[in-house]
């Protein structure tokens, strides 16, 4: 079966383990210029890409019904969506390519006005058909997260919305 689990420490995404259900091999991510010590490992660096991942993922598994990326021209989302667009190595090596060489991503990230062609926003989102929101475990320093915590880490990744629900929630 297909799942995604991240790792953040300290607010920053260090590690990505993604099982595409097919191989039932799991790829493992981490943080770095190379997988270093973990020589089957893939790697990324803490781009606004990476971070739009990090964010679009985290919104899911936070709020499913209503986990959304927006934006304009270098928002967050039109980073990830740029990169959707061009496959970069970092893509590939954490979520793998189907026979034809195209990356999973694109099945795992829905987009609505991909690469901007027409004026808007980009709009991305999980396909929760080919991984269900169940099948997404986020841990934050070494521990599972909790709605709570899934609201608090998604703030430290610039969801404007969550800042706001966790101000109101304070007052």
């Amino acid at each position: 079966m297909r799942n995604l689990t991240l790792y953040f420490e300290v607010g920053e995404l260090t590690e990505v383990v993604f099982n595409d259900g097919v191989s039932n091999l799991a790829r493992t991510s981490v943080r770095g210029k190379s997988g270093g010590a973990l020589r089957t490992a893939g790697s990324f660096q803490w781009t606004s890409a990476v971070r739009a991942l990090a964010l679009l993922i985290v919104k899911t598994a936070s709020t499913p019904s209503d986990a959304l990326l927006r934006g304009l021209g270098n928002s967050l989302a039109a980073s990830l969506d740029y990169a959707i667009s061009k496959q970069p190595m970092w893509l590939t090596e954490m979520f793998g390519c189907d026979q034809q060489g195209i990356s999973l991503a694109r099945r795992l990230i829905l987009r609505t006005n991909p690469e901007r062609k027409r004026p808007g926003p980009v709009t991305l989102g999980v396909n929760q058909s080919y991984l269900p929101v169940t099948q997404i475990t986020v841990f934050v320093n070494g521990k599972r997260c909790d709605a709570e915590m899934l609201t608090a880490l998604r703030c430290q990744l610039g969801d404007i919305e969550s800042v706001t629900t966790l101000q109101a929630s304070a007052a």
